[in-house]
């Protein structure tokens, strides 16, 4: 093997560490984790996994979306018929680190989940919460 290719090789698992590429596509699926600060939503998007994510991987200010046109526009970047996992905990066995996003993962209000889901649902997305 080349060293240009060994390269290329080392790069291309990378490429999607810290947000979502145009028309991603995941074996796996997608998880999203909602929290509220102050009167406002952030949300992050992170490729699914076999482990839990730990706290710091879904708080990283890379991974944040405030606000549901941000959730939407990060959404619309994902590949039709691909399934996004919201969960209203953290994940089994993380620990919470003293910070603003200390207020724990929740789902927001029935309606806020209604229109993002048929959101999802117009652009081919599978919204499952969880």
């Amino acid at each position: 093997m080349t060293g240009r290719m060994s390269a290329a090789l080392l790069v291309v698992p990378f490429l999607f560490i810290g947000g979502v590429a145009q028309d991603a596509r995941s074996m796996k699926g997608y998880e999203l984790y909602s929290w509220k600060v102050g009167h406002k939503w952030h949300y992050s998007l992170l490729i699914g996994t076999n482990r839990n994510k730990t706290i710091e991987e879904i708080v990283n200010n890379k991974n944040i979306k405030i606000g549901d046109e941000a959730l939407r526009a990060e959404l619309k970047k994902l590949a039709k018929g691909q399934e996004v996992f919201w969960l209203s905990e953290a994940p089994r066995g993380s620990t919470r680190a003293a910070t603003k996003h200390s207020t724990g993962f929740k789902h927001p209000s029935r309606k806020r989940i209604e229109r993002l889901m048929d959101y999802c649902n117009e652009i081919g997305i599978k919204l499952t919460l969880l």
